[in-house]
């Protein structure tokens, strides 16, 4: 008989459960079931009844169970040695449990994108087990390892600048603040003389806001034209060198190098760019955060039970939430199309949702990119900060003509460079576009995108997450049709049905 096999990421923040039944895996984020943004339980036994409720059995008949959990919760044993600490849980509630590190997990998420391990895999956040901000694995085996304490963290160093410059929201959970970071620097300017006076690196990166060492800048009268926005840039502006010494310290320099990068830091969409111009063979999980780590945890126990590689449908949709009964036909999509060349909102919601933070057109708000003050009217909509920029879905084949890139991008990881115009409100203050290219494989977002190219002649619609600010996107019908109702939104599309 098949094993069945559960990774679970439990405590601090973004709980996820992965189950293979042996011969599928299922994935569920608790805070889109929970409607509750970076949720995490509060204890070690309430994910027994989820595991009932979505995946359809009970935690007894399940063989085993590979666990990521922050280990200062409990007082655990950390041991920074191994780097995957394969110890007994003995405060859980199922004898045959593995706690999987943190790190490795990450490493170990990126499965659904590659066939083999690739030689090089690399890991960046704010912190895992034991405290480490990074850690590189070369054929399966620690290379280095970076400690908070003594080295400062990258990922936990952004959070705290947007803390620093106060951006956010009343409320606003510092996991997302790097984030709104990486939006905020496009509005300030690189100042050289600055930038010279950084002289960190990933193994010193608590530098970074040792105000005493910039006491030479300070001298030269260079601050009385500091601004807050400048000094983001510079400093974002730098990071993106520091990641590329720090890539070529591990591949020496090898561009043709296969690489798996992880990890909540591989959210910054601007400094993936710079890296994958460089590695064409950078791999970058959709899950890159947390959310990935039961999908590493599921992959620990396969390789160690020496079973195939798993199988997963329609990724990255593969979000355990409520599906619509049914897909658009062509004349629900001929009618949307309608709508979007009005100028209409549309909640796009079909399939099931997208693993990762971000829209991929299955829980989509999507809007005409040639509106004029299209970014208001959803800004309104989301009551998201006016900083912010929007993605963008673009048809595959046509990303080299609107944007200064050919990077194959169905993950929306990367940026380009707009080479149009009239694409305000899909165009950030720097000229660049986060964008997403879809292809046929993505069989009805690539068919509402060709309409609409049809009709329009541009093949690019505004994507954004169907949310509203401080909220996960969605995974059920009665919040999609509650958000129709209650906010300016005017087209409401569930699967073949539409909503006004």
């Amino acid at each position: 008989m098949a094993k069945k096999l559960l990774g679970l990421r439990l405590c601090e923040h973004d709980s996820n459960l992965s189950y293979f039944d042996g011969e599928n895996v299922h994935y569920l984020k608790t805070e889109r079931v929970y409607e509750k943004k970076h949720h995490a339980y509060d204890n070690l036994i309430d994910w027994q009844e989820d595991v009932k409720k979505y995946f359809k059995i009970n935690p007894n008949e399940i063989d085993q169970v590979a666990v990521v959990i922050d280990p200062w919760r409990h007082n655990l044993p950390v041991d920074n040695e191994e780097f995957f600490p394969a110890i007994p849980y003995k405060y859980f509630p199922y004898p045959n449990t593995i706690r999987v590190n943190h790190h490795y997990a990450h490493a170990l998420s990126c499965w659904p994108l590659q066939k083999e391990r690739p030689k090089f895999e690399v890991v960046i956040d704010g912190f895992g087990d034991a405290n480490n901000a990074w850690t590189v694995f070369i054929d399966n085996k620690i290379y280095k390892r970076g400690h908070t304490e003594l080295h400062g963290s990258l990922g936990l160093s952004m959070s705290e600048a947007g803390m620093k410059f106060g951006i956010g929201h009343e409320g606003a959970e510092s996991y997302d603040l790097a984030g709104k970071l990486m939006g905020l620097q496009s509005y300030g300017k690189i100042l050289p003389d600055f930038s010279e006076k950084l002289n960190f690196n990933m193994n010193t990166i608590n530098d970074l806001f040792n105000f005493n060492l910039y006491t030479d800048y300070k001298q030269d009268n260079l601050l009385a034209a500091w601004q807050p926005l400048d000094w983001i840039r510079t400093v974002h502006d730098k990071v993106s060198g520091i990641l590329i010494n720090f890539f070529e310290e591990i591949t020496k320099g090898d561009y043709d190098a296969k690489i798996s990068y992880s990890g909540g830091v591989a959210q910054n969409v601007i400094w993936n760019t710079a890296l994958k111009n460089k590695w064409k063979n950078l791999i970058i999980p959709p899950h890159c955060s947390d959310e990935g780590l039961s999908l590493g945890a599921l992959e620990y126990l396969r390789i160690k039970n020496n079973l195939p590689q798993f199988k997963i449908k329609n990724f990255p949709y593969i979000q355990t939430d409520e599906s619509p009964a049914d897909v658009p036909d062509d004349n629900t999509i001929n009618i949307v199309v309608h709508y979007l060349q009005q100028g209409k909102t549309v909640a796009w919601y079909q399939g099931h949702g997208e693993i990762g933070p971000r829209a991929l057109g299955n829980r989509s708000l999507l809007l005409n990119p040639e509106i004029k003050n299209g970014k208001k009217i959803i800004n309104n909509i989301k009551k998201r900060e006016s900083f912010r920029p929007f993605g963008a879905s673009i048809l595959s084949e046509f990303v080299p003509e609107y944007l200064n890139t050919n990077i194959k991008n169905p993950h929306m990881l990367y940026v380009g460079n707009v080479r149009k115009l009239n694409l305000d409100c899909v165009t950030h203050v720097d000229g660049t576009c986060r964008y997403q290219s879809v292809d046929k494989e993505n069989v009805i977002y690539y068919k509402l995108l060709s309409k609409f190219y049809e009709k329009t002649g541009c093949p690019i619609l505004l994507n954004t997450s169907l949310n509203v600010r401080g909220k996960p996107i969605m995974a059920n019908i009665k919040s999609a049709k509650d958000y129709l109702n209650n906010s300016e939104i005017d087209v409401l599309v569930v699967g073949n049905k539409i909503y006004k």
